[in-house]
């Protein structure tokens, strides 16, 4: 079994709890892979030991960061309860990413070992041998007997791991074109899963499905939900979570009763051949980018007996409000809802000032969920404020909030879009777009339809040659997919300015948008 301290970092209710459940009373919970193979909480257990005998000793326990980028498995899970049994955070990263922008993050989070598998060890070896950091490479070793593990503990009788201990670090978009840390603290984690159960009523007969990669904030709710609960789970690798077919026999044939994931990953399912209707699924969940309306009333016939929530929230602050659907009378589009019970929140005017009652002002949070900061510190001071003696994260989403205390989103107030449920921040791509030899001016914007959010560029270039296929190139190696505008402009034109000879992301869309009206 895993070392107790490891109970301190999840919560008194979460590993421990589950571990006991599966091992003496139900040996069915399980992980189920892509492939169709099935891994017990007992194994899963074994092979997380074995992966901490390979780890280097402890040093600044709660504060040290173990980095991991793995294709999502059995054995991936393993190394973030490995990590964290050990009184580390861990730092998922994915291995769909270029290269120079893992190893850039890499050398940003300076981590005590790096995990990898044997696709990302060709990758990263090198990067790990010139800055002397340890590699372990997940299947170097067979995992002890199961028999083992419930014989002993780990003994660290020095470790002394605080519920306030770092847990988990994340990588978003950032404004500059370096990806912004979020710190994420144990208790955070604790407290948006202990809501996750209750409201659900997970228990050992559900089985839920990951989607989202385990560097996604998503995935806390489906890794630590279905530990707390005992409940199956079904990883879905990246090439399944990219196939509505495949995605329906998987949650068939490992009979998933929880989904959650991107609007953009239901549709996919929604759109599967066969018209699949899978009765089995209880509760439907989504978050990060709007539901449109179309594939929502399709939804309802392929779940016909799953309640739907419209989940909201971000990296910074892990979920804070949400909405339960209804099938009739379903309002496009989708209100956020109501808060969750443990978050506070005001709607800020322009100047600061809450605003009471029915009105229209940017989102602020305060909940024990919020982030521990961003690594830079003047990061963290501009998007966080002390409001009545509480800190309050400035989410930059402006909402609207009815008579009813219902909050609807308007827009944002800054330059973060999300796409296909990944948050991109168009700074970012401009930094990268006018980093390319051939580009004099470039400047990125989304346009909206009934297909969800498009990313664009427009770019004015400094001769002719240059087209949209060296642009992707460029990009790629910088880049996650989601951050790659779908189409190009690339004109000997000036990106177009407003009144204040600023570059103007409205008046891009609304052009293109006029154009193809």
């Amino acid at each position: 079994m895993l070392h107790q301290d490891f109970f301190q970092i999840v919560g008194t209710r979460a590993f421990s709890d589950c571990l006991t459940v599966e091992m003496e009373k139900t040996p069915r919970s399980k992980i189920v892979d892509s492939a169709g193979g099935t891994t017990s909480y007992r194994a899963l257990s074994a092979l997380a030991e074995e992966i901490v005998a390979r780890l280097p000793g402890p040093g600044v326990l709660g504060e040290e960061v173990v980095a991991i980028c793995a294709e999502k498995s059995p054995g991936c899970l393993a190394a973030v309860l490995a990590v964290l049994s050990t009184g580390r955070a861990y730092a998922p990263l994915d291995p769909t990413h270029p290269d120079g922008r893992l190893m850039d993050i890499l050398t940003d989070l300076n981590p005590a070992a790096l995990i990898v598998d044997e696709t990302t060890a060709q990758r990263l070896k090198a990067w790990a041998l010139e800055m002397g950091v340890s590699l372990v490479e997940l299947g170097d070793a067979e995992p002890p007997a199961p028999a083992s593990v419930l014989e002993s503990l780990i003994p660290r009788p020095n470790v002394v791991v605080s519920q306030q201990n770092l847990a988990a670090v994340l990588h978003t978009s950032g404004s500059t074109g370096k990806p912004k840390r979020v710190e994420i603290e144990a208790h955070a984690l604790n407290v948006f899963q202990n809501w996750v159960v209750d409201e659900l009523d997970l228990n050992i007969d559900d089985c839920l499905l990951s989607h989202a990669p385990f560097a996604f904030d998503l995935s806390f709710l489906d890794i630590f939900a279905s530990l707390m609960s005992g409940a199956d789970l079904a990883l879905a690798d990246a090439k399944t979570a990219r196939n509505g077919a495949r995605l329906v026999e998987m949650m068939k044939q490992s009979g998933v009763t929880v989904w959650h994931s991107a609007p953009s990953a239901l549709k996919l399912v929604a759109q599967a051949p066969g018209n699949p209707i899978l009765p089995e699924v209880r509760s439907v969940l989504f978050a990060g980018e709007p539901m449109p309306a179309k594939t929502l009333e399709r939804l309802f016939q392929v779940f016909p007996n799953a309640r739907f929530l419209n989940i909201y929230g971000c990296t910074e602050t892990n979920d804070t409000f949400f909405y339960e659907v209804p099938r009739e009378g379903t309002p496009d589009p989708l209100p956020l809802g109501r808060k969750l019970p443990y978050v506070e929140y005001l709607l800020a005017d322009p100047e600061g000032m809450p605003i009471e009652g029915k009105g229209e002002g940017e989102l602020w949070v305060h909940c024990p969920t919020m982030m521990r900061g961003y690594s830079d510190p003047e990061l963290t001071a501009k998007a966080t404020v002390v409001h009545d003696g509480k800190r309050y994260y400035r989410s930059g989403d402006i909402v609207r909030r009815d008579r009813a205390g219902i909050i609807h989103f308007v827009g944002r107030n800054d330059s973060i879009v999300k796409l296909n449920g990944v948050r991109v921040d168009l700074n970012e791509v401009d930094t990268h777009l006018n980093g390319h030899a051939g580009v004099c001016e470039a400047l990125s914007f989304v346009t909206r339809s009934g297909e969800g959010t498009i990313l664009n560029a427009w770019v004015k270039t400094k001769g002719e040659g240059l087209n949209s296929l060296d642009l992707r190139l460029h990009l790629m190696k910088r880049l996650p997919v989601a951050a790659i505008p779908r189409n190009f402009t690339i004109s000997l034109l000036e990106v177009p300015k407003n009144s204040n000879g600023k570059a103007c992301r409205r008046m891009l869309a609304q052009n293109c948008q006029s154009a193809t009206a």
